[in-house]
């Protein structure tokens, strides 16, 4: 083995090629593997190791091209002076895993092609002398040539384990941030905010663009640092959605207040940064020291500079020219307007300084629009500034609300107060340093979403809230001191990709913060009520953007789970227009329901339609349950509650039409055309190519799409074990990362899956989080028990690196995966209020859900896997689920874990749609498709208009059939919908039989799909609908009988 120092890694997906991690040079290991472990001495320091030092080094393994992964068989050693190593005496890492080089790769705790820091406790060796330090290479076969890199290597004093006073002290907001557009490990900002605040504040290196605005230190310099250039306001729900509205400041120490942001940039190294959820402050390296802490609507931030500083300025900058500043001898006050589109308005500041600016004008360089202050001799600056998106005057009022007569230690204790009451609900007994830092870094990642709109207007006491709207049309232009969106009373909140987020997230604001979800999801039921729609990804407004209406099943599941919603019918409403009724935009509602209503799946005209369909059968199951519940609330008027349990069981039918995508010559699911052939026969279809008709993965990864129906998809694999060897396969099986499919190049989420080395398990993206707790459908919950272990072990790592995550942190959605499955629970059937189990990470933790009882969890053996049995309060639980409301009961929770599986909870299905062996029946139109009748020609932008208020329609089945449920669709907005109807069966045309009949009936939205009970189903050929009343001459779109 070869080691040599000088340069570093080229090309990684993160890193800056031909560096260390911190150094400029790094240290290269390189040599090819001989069936033996091979040593190279790396230091001779001779030092005595002390109480509470450390052992910590930071590695690169490369990727070899044989995909072995051996240059991950290697760590660094001790040796010392009696003949002993480090190794040998039984020392394990900062993630318990053991040092020898051969346990560091069979654990796969090092990620390939990326920095990995390790961290050893010395306590076992305190006494011994190191003779040297060595790099140990123990992989596996012979003939592989393997290179990596070795950076940071230090022995010295570990920092103080923290006392667990203030939880917010183990959240580094960095988690996530050293990513990028290659490579995700969270793609995260290091936000220093209000929880769910109005704003976020972040440190930028990069202050002009929207996209990623802070690199960890894939963007440093030629000495290898960051650098600066600026402290930006910031509303970023994802880089890949982008910011809008920034706002930098910057502190510059020139003597001209330089305005270009790459020469007012200041170089730091990230030991002088201090990122906390309450608090940013970073020691520059000119000098400069730059903190900051939040209100909800501003922040207070304070400078010190140098005494030997050549200047002393605030310069303020946008990304871009769209924005003004200016200061009047009193205030600052500005605008800004930049960044992505989707419903941004206009953002405006009012500022006020601790001391007086001898100078406010251009800067020298940088954009025309850029501002500077400039102070006179001081050692500190404070600023004190608040946001609108209403104006000026209401700027200046926030400011006055939050940040009048209030010192920076106040406002930061503040902050430090309410973020510890959202991280308070989960506390483990035993946990980790790590383990703490993944559990409140993860709470801190779901506490920062969904973000507030909404201004108070009136007092503290009196309190009148108010919005800009971003999903209402502005009126005029927007001034200098006023916006032009419409405002209107309320609160309205924004910032969640629900595609991402109803996995995960929405269950664990339910669970752990039922009243404030309650807000929160009134707060986007606020966008249906201006806008007409929720947004599928809200940023702030409706954008076009991932599959899925997925805010139904999310807030359906929210309403199941207890959570008291202010308004629930029109929460579930906001659903139900999504679930019936075809957008005229694409920005809004499902894609290809026109026809994909009426076929029962979306045909391959609609990219990525598997993806849409699958998603529509959770959505529906999610809203067809919250249906039920509602039509049983007495509360809801009784003709609504009639019509409430005729679409619950329409859209519950519905929720079973996957079974329509099902290919079994394939053993896939798949896309199928208009026609309703699939699209690719056997021999074309490959469920390891990516994208097409699957959203960012591929056809394994939605091999498992049906979680609502667990006992239903391995009916279709032919039953558990069919689903067990159909899991099997899928977790044995290797993502190369090279089958594209329609993707022009490899994208990201194709090389974090391959990294995390499971087989086809996608789990750096959304689409496979739940896949491992399908065995519990298999009947074998073990298999789930170890991989979820696996996961919560090796794959939130890195998080003293800016890493901490397998991909991209969305939302909070990939924090919530982690802490339901620390707690030994999972919300598998997001709509029915029920978890799934798994197994546990702590011996005991106390979740007290803010504002309820606590429930402990206790596990017996936590270092092992397995469940051997499961009690609450004392009771068996014999399935791998526990009810909500059972979980909310409970007072104790005791697992019993062993290191070997057991037959506990492989018995009994937990619950599910389908409960039998028999394959589910999707909905099924009697009414042949007929293209030049737009009545059945299963599309709803055609119709047919009557020239009258009363027709009368016929139509004739191929051969007699029962119906159980019709449907109407109503057409254009000039059309007249039918408010009184009859519908007749015959068998022989000549005799009829009323089989329904309707009075003072509604259509509330136009093109509206309405599904309607028949009483007593009886067989019938010949069919007609008597049209006895409307609201003008009728036009309907489509027509359906279903069975």
């Amino acid at each position: 083995m070869i080691i040599e120092t000088g340069g570093g890694p080229v090309g990684g997906g993160t890193s800056p090629s031909g560096a260390g991690f911190s150094n400029v040079n790094a240290t290269r290991y390189s040599g090819s593997t001989n069936g033996r472990r091979q040593q190279s001495a790396l230091q001779a320091p001779d030092l005595v190791v002390q109480a509470g030092d450390r052992l910590r080094y930071k590695i690169y393994p490369e990727l070899d091209v044989q995909l072995e992964y051996v240059a991950t068989y290697a760590a660094v050693d001790l040796f010392f002076t009696d003949g002993t190593t480090l190794s040998e005496l039984g020392a394990v890492d900062q993630y318990g895993i053991p040092l020898d080089a051969a346990g560091q790769g069979a654990a796969k705790i090092l990620y390939a092609n990326q920095w990995n820091d390790v961290q050893v406790d010395l306590t076992l060796a305190v006494g011994r002398t190191v003779d040297r330090v060595f790099l140990s290479v123990d992989a596996p076969g012979t003939g592989t040539e393997f290179q990596g890199w070795i950076d940071d290597l230090e022995i010295g004093p570990a920092p103080t384990r923290l006392d667990g006073s203030d939880l917010a002290a183990y959240v580094d907001t960095r988690r996530g941030t050293n990513a990028s557009h290659d490579f995700s490990r969270g793609n995260t900002l290091p936000i220093t905010a209000w929880p769910n605040g109005f704003n976020f504040l972040t440190p930028v290196t990069d202050a002009s663009t929207h996209r990623w605005p802070y690199e960890y230190h894939r963007a440093n310099n030629a000495d290898n640092r960051p650098e600066l250039q600026g402290l930006s306001f910031s509303h970023q729900p994802s880089p890949w959605m982008g910011d809008r509205d920034q706002l930098s400041i910057m502190p510059v120490a020139a003597a001209e207040p330089l305005g270009d942001p790459a020469e007012r940039a200041a170089a730091f190294s990230h030991d002088d940064e201090i990122a906390r959820p309450d608090l940013y402050s970073v020691r520059l390296a000119n000098g400069i020291l730059a903190e900051l802490a939040p209100t909800d609507h501003g922040a207070i931030f304070r400078f010190g500079f140098p005494a030997d500083a050549d200047g002393r300025h605030l310069v303020f900058d946008t990304i871009d020219e769209h924005g003004a500043f200016s200061y009047d001898g009193t205030a600052l006050t500005g605008w800004v307007e930049n960044g992505s589109e989707f419903g941004r308005t206009r953002m405006y500041c009012y500022g006020v300084f601790s001391v007086e600016p001898t100078g406010f004008g251009p800067t020298v360089g940088g954009r025309s629009n850029a501002r500077a202050a400039t102070f006179p001799t001081v050692e500190e600056v404070t600023l004190r500034i608040a946001t609108s998106f209403i104006g000026v005057d209401q700027a200046r009022h926030n400011l006055e609300l939050e940040l009048d007569g209030r010192s920076f230690d106040d406002i930061q204790q503040a902050a430090n107060q309410a973020w510890n009451e959202r991280l308070a609900v989960i506390r483990p007994d035993d946990a980790t340093e790590p383990q703490l830092r993944t559990v409140y870094g993860n709470l801190y990642r779901l506490n920062l979403y969904p973000n507030s709109h909404f201004e108070n207007a009136g007092s503290h006491d009196e309190p009148d809230h108010r919005y800009a709207s971003p999903v209402t049309a502005p009126e005029g232009m927007a001034t200098d001191l006023e916006t032009n969106a419409v405002v209107k009373p309320g609160k309205l909140y924004v910032n969640s990709g629900f595609w991402d987020t109803y996995r995960t997230a929405w269950p664990a604001y339910a669970f752990l913060y039922p009243e404030l979800t309650a807000e929160l999801v009134d707060g986007f039921v606020q966008q249906y009520r201006d806008g007409g729609w929720i947004a599928r990804w809200s940023s702030p407004g409706y954008a076009d953007c991932m599959t899925g209406t997925s805010s139904d099943v999310a807030f359906a599941d929210a309403y199941l789970r207890g959570v008291p919603l202010p308004d629930p019918l029109a929460t579930y409403d906001a659903g139900l227009r999504n679930a019936t009724v075809a957008p005229p935009e694409t920005e809004v509602g499902r894609k290809g329901v026109t026809t994909g209503f009426f076929t029962g799946y979306v045909s391959t005209d609609t990219e990525e339609s598997v993806s849409w369909a699958l998603e529509a059968y959770l959505n529906d199951f999610g809203l067809a349950t919250m249906a039920e519940r509602l039509a049983d609330d007495p509360s809801v008027p009784g003709d609504r509650r009639a019509q409430l349990r005729e679409e619950a069981s329409y859209l519950r039918r519905r929720s079973l039409n996957y079974v329509l995508l099902f290919d079994p010559e394939i053993n896939f699911f798949q896309g199928r055309r208009p026609d309703g052939r699939f699209a690719k026969t056997p021999d074309e279809f490959d469920p390891c190519e990516w994208g097409g008709d699957f959203t960012e993965t591929d056809g394994w990864n939605f091999a498992f799409h049906v979680a609502h129906d667990g006992r239903g998809l391995a009916n279709l694999y032919g039953g558990p074990s069919g689903l067990e060897a159909k899991l099997d396969e899928f977790f044995a099986t290797p993502e190369l990362a090279v089958k594209k499919g329609t993707y022009s190049i490899v994208i990201h989420e194709m090389l974090e899956a391959q990294a995390v080395r499971m087989g086809q398990f996608g789990f750096s993206n959304q689409p496979a989080h739940h896949i491992a707790y399908m065995y519990n459908y298999a009947g074998t919950p073990h298999k789930t028990q170890a991989i979820v272990r696996e996961v919560l072990q090796r794959l939130f790592v890195g998080e003293q690196i800016g890493q901490g995550y397998p991909g991209d942190e969305d939302n909070g959605e990939m924090s919530a995966w982690y802490l339901f499955s620390a707690l030994g629970i999972y919300p598998l059937r997001v709509g029915a209020p029920e978890y799934a189990i798994g197994s546990p990470l702590f011996s005991r933790v106390e979740v007290t859900p803010l504002g309820g009882s606590p429930i402990v969890i206790t596990a017996e053996n936590h270092e092992h896997p397995y469940v051997q049995d499961v009690l609450v309060d004392g009771k068996q639980l014999p399935t791998a689920s526990i009810a909500d409301a059972d979980l909310r009961a409970a007072r104790r929770i005791h697992f019993t874990l062993g290191p070997d599986p057991s037959d506990w909870a492989t018995l009994d299905t937990p619950p599910s749609l389908t409960a039998d062996d028999a394959v589910a029946t999707p909905l099924v139109d009697l009414i042949p498709r007929t293209p030049e009748d737009p009545l059945f020609d299963d599309d709803s932008s055609t119709e047919v208009r009557f020239d009258t208020s009363t027709p009368t329609i016929h139509w004739t089945l191929p051969a007699p059939a029962t119906a159980t449920i019709y449907t109407l669709t109503n057409g254009e907005p000039d059309g007249g919908d039918p408010t009184s109807w009859r519908l007749e069966g015959s068998l022989d045309g000549t005799t009829w039989t009323v089989l329904d009949e309707r009075t003072n009936q509604s259509f509330t939205w136009r093109h509206q799909t309405r599904p309607f009970t028949i009483p007593t189903p009886a067989e019938n050929q010949h069919y007609r609908l008597s049209i006895t009343a409307a609201t003008s001459d009728v036009a309907l779109s489509e027509i359906e009988l279903l069975s």
